[in-house]
């Protein structure tokens, strides 16, 4: 039997870890001195050696070997771990000394006893009357899911040797298998995009419909229930708890969940073993009662905000400038008008002004078309102040062209807030369900319901109103996709916190370490990444970029087509002057040119 343990420990534990704790639970102390003394000294200087009694120990290693002459040593085991360990793999080598009478019987009770410390690698070493050491280990499951955990025969020791090479087998860990079907309760909070259901939550029979489920939860759970042949049974999807202790308000401090509550409940009265719906390791309020899967998605906390509509677009043409600009402009119209007037009194031919042609050609030349010859004064004077006016008029038409290219090109929204700071100082109210260390509480008003009716009031506020909530980016992008002709909701560019997503799982509960492995697997693999960006690419179109109020500058290449046309049409009015100017001394031009 020792000279087993001794092989397994220098090939499985030796050879991968530096450090082994040791405790013996038996009455024939001297013996299993004896024992403890031999492998010891077998495993020499290559591992150090930690000894535990039956106390709280702050820091066992993560191998443990146990000498016991009993399972009913092994049950009665006083030994625990410090609650800051739970969430740590451990591996159990059992070295069972005494022959038991019923060798099934002896090793259900020893894997039981494993299964209440949440270990699920565990290796029970046994010897048979003609001395062959048998190796058991066990799995959660039973092809019939009538039992908890099966005991399996992992190895067997005769003759000095290993019936399986230490190169084909893994004892530490061993990987969780098959599930053989059996049933995983699934607790579930809607919430798009990371948990989607299409139907009716409430019907059991469409719950069983498990194409219904989709999000980045959803996705990553069925992947996980297909890699370890385990069945989804969602359970009815979480409600809202009005009425809350203080201890459990924690999570709905964070504006964001609002059904996990129920969810934690089903959890903690082991009615579910998974729950889902954009959890976060970051409710420390929970992390004492249950145990969560590694990281897997990270989205930002953010405020969110209303962007205001003060005028169209349109509506900003007719106030391009100040109201002394304009009565200059109506002025110099009036002016070139009298010129025009005054000019045509003092021609020769007393030829009768028109006036309403008059206005009519000065109205054309501030629109940038030109004076016809017969309208032009004879006087020098007056053709010097005409063309005065007319690079006035230039100007203006130019800056107001310029404010119209201006108006067709920027959105006139009010500036939104850029940072948290810029919340505080800008006395905007908090809608949340729960006061919050990140704004004050007298500008907090509580609302007891989820991010979409909150939304729903901070659209329908009346104009002007300061106020503001908080979500998951994702969760806003959805919004926005979802309606995108009405919504005006914009966030904050500052954010609150990153937040973490995970899965959570009972207190201690052996899935842990496998659905990490299996996250970590599949993160490398880049699947993880795949479904987060499958589920983001359609959401994160939103109607009001954080950006609505920034000038972006144009790039003097945009122009190079406009230039490219500009300098041809130049060209071509220069041929034509040339022509023109050419026809009177050319017989066959004067008939296109006089």
């Amino acid at each position: 039997m020792m000279r087993a343990a001794l092989s397994v420990l220098q090939r499985h534990v030796s050879a991968r870890y530096n450090a082994l704790a040791i405790m013996d639970l038996s009455l024939s102390e001297r013996h299993h001195r004896q024992a403890i003394s031999y492998l010891v000294s077998g495993l020499g200087a290559r591992v150090a050696v930690q000894l535990l009694r039956d106390a709280v120990i702050e820091e066992p290693r993560d191998h443990i070997l146990f000498v016991v002459d009993s399972a009913r040593a092994f049950r009665a085991l006083r030994f625990h771990f410090a609650t800051s360990l739970f969430d740590r793999e451990f591996n159990f080598l059992i070295v069972l000394t005494r022959r038991a009478g019923s060798r099934e019987a002896a090793l259900r009770d020893i894997f039981a006893t494993c299964l209440s410390f949440h270990v699920l690698n565990a290796v029970v070493l046994l010897e048979q009357l003609d001395g062959v050491v048998l190796l058991y280990g066990y799995r959660l499951c039973a092809p019939d899911c009538r039992h908890a955990f099966t005991p399996e025969l992992l190895n067997r020791y005769e003759d000095g040797a290993f019936v399986v090479g230490a190169s084909q087998q893994r004892l530490f860990p061993r990987p969780v298998g098959s599930l053989y079907g059996c049933p995983l309760n699934v607790s579930w909070a809607p919430m798009p995009p990371f948990v989607i259901f299409e139907g009716n939550a409430s019907d059991p029979a469409q719950r069983r419909q498990l194409s219904r489920l989709s999000g980045v939860d959803g996705v990553l759970l069925k992947k996980l229930a297909e890699i370890y042949a385990f069945r989804i049974n969602l359970l009815p999807p979480c409600e809202h708890t009005r009425y809350m202790d203080d201890s459990r308000r924690a999570l709905q401090a964070f504006g964001i969940l609002t059904s996990a509550e129920d969810c934690f409940a089903q959890l903690s009265a082991t009615n579910s073993s998974v729950a889902i719906g954009a959890l976060s390791a970051s409710h420390f309020s929970h992390r004492a009662l249950f145990s969560t899967t590694s990281s897997y998605h990270q989205s930002a906390l953010v405020f969110v905000v209303r962007v205001e509509h003060i005028m169209g677009s349109v509506s900003q043409l007719v106030q391009p400038f100040c109201g002394s600009v304009w009565c200059a402009l109506a002025l110099s119209c009036l002016l070139a008008v009298l010129l025009q007037w005054q000019d045509s009194r003092r021609t020769l031919r007393r030829r009768r002004f028109d006036a309403a042609a008059c206005a009519l050609r000065v109205h054309t030349s501030v629109l940038g078309n030109p004076l016809e010859a017969a309208g032009l004064p004879h006087s020098l004077l007056c053709r010097c102040l005409l063309g005065v006016w007319l690079l006035l008029a230039l100007v203006l038409r130019v800056a107001y062209q310029g404010k119209l290219y201006d108006v067709f090109r920027l959105p006139y929204y009010p500036a939104v807030p850029e940072r948290i700071a810029d919340l505080l100082s800008g006395d905007y109210m908090y809608l949340a369900p729960d006061y919050a260390d990140y704004f004050p509480v007298n500008r907090t008003l509580l609302r007891d319901h989820s991010f979409l009716t909150r939304f729903a009031e901070l659209e329908a506020a009346p104009a002007g109103s300061r106020l503001t909530t908080v979500t998951l980016l994702d969760n806003l992008a959805h919004y926005n996709q979802l309606n995108w002709q009405s919504s005006r909701l914009t966030h904050v560019k500052e954010h609150i916190y990153m937040y973490q997503l995970v899965m959570y799982l009972r207190r201690h509960s052996v899935l842990k370490f496998a659905f990490d492995r299996k996250l970590k697997q599949l993160q490398a693999a880049g699947i993880v990444s795949y479904v987060n960006r499958y589920f983001e690419q359609r959401l994160v179109h939103a109607p009001y970029t954080q950006f609505t109020h920034e000038v972006v500058p144009i790039r003097l290449e945009l122009f190079c087509g406009l230039y490219s046309v500009c300098f041809v049409m130049l060209l071509f009015a220069g041929l034509v002057f040339l022509l023109e100017l050419l026809s009177p001394h050319v017989r066959w031009l004067q008939r296109y040119f006089l």
